[in-house]
């Protein structure tokens, strides 16, 4: 370890202990200065570290290096006369230089500690998105490291939906709740989002008053002055955007674009995976046809939804519906038109409920539609708004059936009213749906099942047994 003194505890004084302190190599034995209340006295006084008005004294102290940033040539002819053997005397620009590389050394040793944390908190980054499934929160995590290592106020996340041509937001920070609401928009030729695109690496943009074509009204709502954006690519196919945002114009360095370039590639790379696996979930509880979920996932999503229903005493509604004489228009026209109703009729029903209801095709030409926190009543306009919005579609070939249109039949059941648990639900709702049926089609009816009975209308029938009696097709 190297012993240092230092005379003189003004500024250069001061300077040159708060970087000698920190070194575990270096040991100050202590601080010389008339004045008791210099800032380095009082500085070494916090530290520990010996004081005295009478800079003689640290001759007698065993030291490697006494530094002088007096500037008094008596001090240093004094120090010169009394040094001891093996004592190194730095004074005037020796003193600057050793005070220079010792100030550079902390610096490199800043620096390089800096960096350190910053390829760690890139390896955590690594590691929480390669243990993290939930894809909502992988985006959450990549904007949180985004942003604190290019100490940015807020950023965002938007993927690209190809389809469209749009991106769509998927996670934010640090900016207001009306921010959140624009979920969509367009990727217009000339905008912001076309030349994030277009450009492989990061884009700049320190002051956005400087590229007023940039700015759209999001913008400057949020009074965002700086912006730093990078697509996300994945296998040669874009992803998305991540953005990082400041709120006063700002210099992006040079290590803080680089930094933002390797979460994008870290994000891109899990993304890409984690979409192909939620991809795989859905095609396991998707119906390949409609694309709604399957009659398994139904049932799973039922019971859940039925046990929370239970748990905080709210109202649930299940909606069986069944396409009307599709059997004759499956045998007149054939299966593959018959597909294309199906098919469509997938597109209409999820265009016509809520985000929080769960659609699914029960089988053949049969659906069923869970309504969490629904009383029969609200259910019943629901369902009368889809049934009014398949009766008026102009599907092909509809004009030849039936009443000159395809129509469907609904039932309906509701929790606490009609069951309570998931299987007698969808009974009392398929005795609903065939009421509807046996008693003119293109309508609705809601279960008279009674909680804990048999409801009226079908005498306790089966459906197979029920449509076999009713002769429906």
């Amino acid at each position: 370890m190297i012993r240092i003194a230092i005379v003189g505890a003004g500024k250069g004084g001061t300077s040159l202990l708060e970087i000698l302190s920190e070194d575990p190599t270096i040991k100050v034995t202590g601080i010389a200065d008339r004045k008791k209340t210099a800032p380095g006295i009082r500085l070494a006084n916090a530290l520990g570290i010996p004081t005295t008005s009478d800079f003689t004294t640290l001759l007698n102290k065993k030291n490697d290096i006494i530094i002088n940033v007096t500037g008094s040539p008596d001090v240093e002819a004094t120090l010169q006369s009394l040094r001891r053997h093996g004592t190194e005397i730095l004074s005037g620009r020796s003193a600057r230089l050793a005070w220079t590389l010792i100030d550079e050394r902390q610096k490199s040793q800043r620096e390089t500690e800096q960096l350190l944390s910053e390829y760690l908190l890139l390896y955590d980054l690594s590691l929480k998105l390669s243990s993290n499934e939930n894809i909502a929160k992988l985006y959450a995590i990549v904007i949180d490291y985004a942003t604190d290592l290019t100490r940015t106020p807020a950023g965002s996340l938007a993927m690209f939906d190809e389809e469209h041509g749009e991106m769509v937001l998927v996670a934010s920070k640090g900016f207001s709740q009306h921010f959140s609401r624009v979920r969509r928009w367009k990727v217009r030729k000339g905008g912001l989002t076309t030349q994030i695109l277009n450009h492989t690496g990061v884009t700049l943009i320190e002051n956005l008053k400087k590229f007023p074509k940039y700015t759209n009204p999001i913008l400057r709502q949020e009074k965002v002055k700086a912006i730093a954006a990078i697509p996300l690519w994945n296998e040669g196919k874009i992803l998305g955007i991540l953005y990082v945002d400041d709120f006063q114009p700002r210099v992006f360095s040079e290590k803080e674009t680089s930094l933002l370039s390797l979460v994008s590639t870290i994000a891109a790379t899990t993304i890409g995976k984690a979409k192909v696996l939620e991809m795989t979930r859905l095609m396991a509880i998707t119906d390949e046809l409609t694309g709604l979920f399957n009659h398994r996932h139904l049932l799973q999503q039922l019971s859940t939804e039925l046990s929370r229903t239970q748990r905080y005493g709210r109202p649930l509604t299940l909606a069986m519906l069944d396409i009307d004489h599709f059997k004759r228009y499956n045998d007149t026209h054939g299966h593959l038109r018959g597909n294309e109703i199906l098919r469509t009729l997938g597109d209409i029903i999820r265009r016509n409920i809520r985000e929080t209801d769960i659609a699914a095709r029960y089988g053949g030409e049969e659906f069923c539609i869970i309504m969490p926190e629904t009383n029969r009543t609200k259910g019943k306009l629901i369902a009368e708004r889809l049934r009014k919005a398949i009766a008026d579609y102009p599907f092909k070939h509809a004009k030849k059936q039936p009443g000159g249109a395809i129509t469907i039949s609904l039932g309906l059941a509701s929790y606490p009213e009609n069951a309570a648990s998931p299987h007698d639900l969808i009974d009392a709702a398929d005795r609903a749906l065939y009421r509807a049926k046996s008693t003119g089609r293109n309508r609705v009816c809601i279960s008279t099942t009674k909680h804990g009975g048999r409801g009226s209308g079908t005498g306790g029938q089966g459906k197979t047994k029920l449509k076999r009696s009713l002769q429906l097709p």
